[in-house]
């Protein structure tokens, strides 16, 4: 009887459960219906489509909306919060979205056991841009 050895060489694995370098996958550069049936390449297809249209609810930005900052009776329109944090920090005014999303909201803050509700957050007031009765006395 011959003895032999089945060799097997298995591509090491990486701890981030990650592909290791080098690694082409079988399907790389080699058109769907290739590797996959009809059924289901029509079955992604659709549900692709879908997703492009509706976008993804679970990603950030899908429920932006816009907010209004008033300092000094101008007005300054932004097309989101993280939008409005993201350049007042480029511009030098120490603010962040979280404290300017609890003043458009209106929520209480507890700070040393005392409950107040924030009215400013970086030197503005903040509305929604869609409550302009709340903000419209405030404008010169």
């Amino acid at each position: 009887m011959e003895s032999y050895e089945l060799n097997i060489t298995v591509p090491p694995k990486r701890s981030d459960g990650k592909f290791p370098k080098g690694h082409r996958p079988f399907n790389k550069g080699v058109p769907m219906d290739k590797w996959m049936d009809g059924r289901k390449m029509r079955r992604v297809l659709k549900y692709l489509e879908i997703g492009r249209k509706m976008g993804n609810p679970s990603l950030a930005g899908h429920n932006k909306k816009a907010i209004v900052g008033i300092k000094d009776g101008k007005l300054y329109p932004f097309s989101s919060i993280t939008d409005a944090a993201t350049i007042l920090k480029a511009k030098g005014v120490k603010v962040c979205a979280r404290n300017i999303s609890s003043v458009c909201s209106g929520k209480s803050v507890t700070v040393n056991g005392r409950s107040y509700s924030r009215r400013k957050a970086g030197g503005f007031r903040w509305f929604y841009a869609d409550e302009v009765e709340k903000y419209s006395k405030l404008v010169q």
